[in-house]
């Protein structure tokens, strides 16, 4: 139980390491709008539930954006995270009068379904590409962390007419130092995915994990991020027990047994020059990780492109400790590009 209550950082290390939505029937679920400028939506694709939280100035039904010729901003989680939407507001609600916001729980993640379908770079994109199209967002700033980087580069490949932007946090890179980890780091994820449901079902329902998830956090590795200068609300904790009990699945599984494969796909690629990028990357990565600073420069082009680099004070999830900073680099970026 003590290597299981080091999951979660351990799990931050590994996707430092790696750092490196399609279907016949998509229909819109009925919203219930929770709190002035927050609701949370559901969304059909290909027969799955895919759950998003919408930040920003809503109209009278609490259902679509007041103003839906503001930029949208699509956000898309690290590897593995047990519920996006919590991990993301801070940020979200920092930037909600700035940007129409999507967080995105793919499939697997948060309150979203799983999904049966391979977690391949061409399906989570294929998905996230739908999930899009059944919103009615013809265009988007891309903001990724860590893995989804990953994705959001091949995204911007396949589907430029979608991305007007993209805001890189930390993102997944290749790089051969780096690359050579993947079995390793994967195997231990692996392990600790049959740990965590071996665990989940040691308790005769969901309902009495969750108890226990919730009466003592700690011990399961359950308990809320910390953000400096941020305090998530009773309704965050319930959410984010919820979420966490449905984490560590099968479709998280398949993702991760796919992850090498996923990582090579953007050797050698680099964001088109004339696409406006801004990358931030984590001061504690650069330090520990020689080629971290290197591999992310090299998906850029910083002389010519409009593209800007900053490496910022923290680690991996860098707006924990530093949401100021990356708040006034987002919104910087914004102005200057006229978002």
């Amino acid at each position: 139980m003590g290597r299981y209550k080091k999951r979660i950082s351990r799990i931050v290390t590994i996707a430092m390491l790696f750092t490196f939505l399609v279907g016949n029937s998509n229909m819109v679920y009925a919203m219930g709008a929770t709190q002035v400028g927050y609701a949370s939506k559901y969304i059909t694709v290909k027969g799955n539930n895919m759950h998003l939280a919408l930040y920003g100035k809503l109209d009278a039904s609490g259902e679509t954006f007041a103003d839906e010729g503001k930029t949208t901003l699509v956000m898309m989680p690290a590897l593995g995270v047990p519920s996006p939407h919590i991990y993301f507001k801070p940020l979200a609600q920092s930037l909600d009068e700035s940007f129409n916001i999507v967080i995105v729980e793919p499939f697997g993640y948060g309150l979203s379904d799983g999904a049966s379908t391979a977690r391949t770079v061409d399906n989570i994109n294929d998905e996230l590409n739908t999930a899009l199209d059944t919103m009615g967002i013809k265009q988007c700033v891309l903001l990724v962390h860590s893995i989804s980087g990953v994705y959001g580069l091949n995204f911007v490949q396949n589907y430029p007419e979608k991305v007007k932007g993209f805001i890189a946090v930390d993102n997944t890179v290749y790089d051969e130092e780096l690359a050579e980890a993947m079995e390793m780091e994967k195997k231990y994820m692996l392990q600790e995915i049959d740990e965590f449901q071996k665990i989940k079902n040691s308790f005769s329902s969901l309902e009495e994990f969750q108890t226990a998830l919730k009466t003592d956090p700690d011990k399961y590795g359950a308990a809320l991020p910390q953000v400096s200068g941020y305090t998530y609300t009773e309704s965050d904790r319930e959410e984010y027990i919820q979420a966490y009990s449905l984490s560590s699945n099968d479709t998280i599984r398949n993702e991760v047994n796919g992850m090498d494969q996923s990582l090579l796909s953007i050797k050698n690629k680099k964001f088109p020059s004339a696409l406006p990028v801004l990358t931030m990357i984590s001061s504690e990565n650069v330090q520990n990780v020689p080629a971290w600073e290197t591999a992310h420069r090299n998906q850029l082009d910083l002389e010519s492109g409009n593209h800007q680099l900053y490496i910022v004070n923290g680690g991996h999830y860098i707006w924990y400790t530093n949401l100021t900073q990356v708040v006034q680099l987002i919104d910087e970026w914004r102005i200057e590009n006229h978002f």
